[in-house]
């Protein structure tokens, strides 16, 4: 009997082209809403961390020497007095980043073959899109039609805190990107086990941009099952990941096994933090996520669907239990940013279930294909609204402005302040460490008597001492260091600098 002949592809209709060109045309504007309000500069400790460190790999290095003036002992003063934010202290008057080596390996490598000033808003952006692209994917793995998946996409882009971490250069969203292209690969592993390999990759290289993913293995080993090939391929894929982290420990901390993102850290959990941090899921889950993602709670746990409701639980469980102690969850909404690579999951969860109510109670309903599209539209505009609507009130696309003012602070010093000058500094060490080369002190590391000492040698050398300072910096730092006269210099917007002189007569 002969073949039957092979259907031809059916033209898409207007709706569907319509359709199409909306979703990219929407795309298009996000790409150019975050390039717009884009701030990937040097500030603070973190953004300050990731280029500092980036800089260094860049130069084949793990360490570098403290800006310690000439005129001072460092070993008569606290050992994190000439550490800008984001560095420890190592032997030999030495300092070495303490933030995972991933994001900066990203910008080190982007910026050898563009430039610094290109590097840190490029790998923000494609992370950014990339996040919320992967939503689409990440929906039709649970099922869902492609309407609702695209949904799921519009939710996560439309969270103000999507937004907040994609504006600056931090590692919440590179994390959360890589954290779900992981286990996509691995769930499609199960039909095809080559995608083992990339999601060994994409799990490795998310790990080395934030050592917490490591618990994300819960959710891959869902999808990989007891398949030793597709775990063989797994490890494949993550072995140069590993190679990588333990021979940057072992060079940057004489240990292969020792982190400076570890440093300290085990003070930062307390069981009696929990209280207050579950909490905040409740108080701020709604607002970030809509309440949209409450209803993963209720997921399906028989047929079919059950393996990839394993998935999704355990992923969410994972990273939403690793910080529920965390001391810092709590005390702000946008420090929910440690929990971000499990939003993808949370949305998608929800939106599973209201896609099963939907064929149950309410498709029968609602059978004209008018109305049904008259739905959808709302529920984007609603959900449109509620993003706008908390990104004004939190301000959570004006971050990146915030940000522009540590570089235009150290043009500024550049261009105004002696080349010998000390600074004094806290919040924009990290950037003076940057953008140039000053030495500078921790103004939080000195008391009365370590500052006497720092004033009295700087005399000595005719060397000016200055302090730059945010608005909560200042009262500190001028009831604490009380030795001599402290001069407002000058001010950027509501950055001061001030200038110390000795006692008057």
């Amino acid at each position: 009997m002969d073949s039957p002949p092979a259907a031809q592809p059916t033209a898409p209709s207007p709706v569907s082209r319509l359709s199409r060109a909306l979703l990219v045309a929407a795309f298009i504007a996000y790409a150019v809403f975050l390039m717009l309000h884009m701030g990937a500069h040097a500030g603070g400790s973190d953004s300050s961390g990731y280029l500092n460190s980036a800089r260094l790999l860049g130069h084949g290095q793990t360490s570098v020497a403290q800006r310690i003036p000439a005129s001072l002992e460092p070993k008569s003063f606290d050992s994190f007095t000439f550490i800008p934010l984001g560095f420890r202290p190592m032997p030999g008057a030495r300092m070495a980043p303490t933030y995972p080596i991933g994001l900066p390996l990203a910008l080190s490598t982007l910026a050898a073959i563009s430039s610094w000033q290109v590097a840190p808003p490029f790998v923000m952006l494609v992370s950014a899109l990339a996040s919320v692209a992967l939503m689409i994917p990440l929906g039709r793995a649970a099922g869902l039609p492609r309407g609702w998946s695209v949904f799921g996409a519009l939710l996560f882009a439309a969270s103000p805190l999507t937004t907040f971490m994609s504006l600056q250069l931090m590692s919440d969203i590179p994390a959360t990107a890589l954290a779900t292209a992981a286990i996509l690969c691995a769930w499609h592993s199960r039909a095809q086990r080559s995608w083992a390999l990339l999601a060994g990759m994409g799990f490795a290289i998310s790990v080395l941009i934030r050592p917490s993913n490591f618990l994300l293995l819960a959710p891959v080993a869902v999808c990989l099952g007891t398949d030793w090939r597709r775990w063989l391929l797994f490890g494949a894929g993550g072995l140069p990941g590993a190679v990588v982290q333990l021979a940057y420990n072992a060079r940057a901390y004489n240990d292969p096994l020792s982190s400076g993102y570890g440093y300290g850290l085990s003070t930062k959990f307390s069981l009696s933090v929990i209280p207050a941090t579950l909490a905040h899921y409740v108080q701020w889950l709604p607002v970030l996520l809509t309440p949209v993602g409450f209803f993963t709670l209720v997921l399906p746990w028989r047929g079919r669907h059950r393996r990839f409701t394993w998935v999704l639980t355990s992923w969410i469980i994972v990273i939403f239990g690793f910080y529920l102690s965390y001391f810092h969850t709590h005390e702000t909404w946008w420090y929910l940013r440690f929990v971000l690579p499990a939003f993808p999951p949370f949305l998608v969860g929800g939106l599973w279930v209201l896609h099963l109510l939907w064929v149950s109670y309410g498709a029968s309903r609602f059978t004209r294909p008018l109305l049904k599209r008259s739905l959808a539209l709302a529920a984007g505009i609603v959900a449109f609204l509620h993003g706008a609507f908390w990104h004004h009130r939190l301000h959570a696309a004006s971050i990146g402005q915030g940000e522009f003012i540590y570089p235009q602070t150290m043009d500024w010093a550049r261009a105004n302040l002696p080349s010998n000058a000390i600074i004094l500094t806290l919040q924009t060490s990290g950037a003076l460490q940057y953008y140039t080369d000053y030495a500078f002190i921790r103004w939080d590391a000195l008391n009365a008597d370590s500052f006497a000492r720092v004033t009295a040698a700087a005399m000595h050398a005719h060397q000016p001492i200055f302090a730059i300072l945010f608005p909560h910096e200042i009262e500190p730092v001028l009831q604490i260091h009380t030795t001599g006269h402290w001069t407002r210099f000058d001010a950027i917007n509501h950055m001061t600098i001030w200038q110390w002189s000795p006692e008057r007569t």
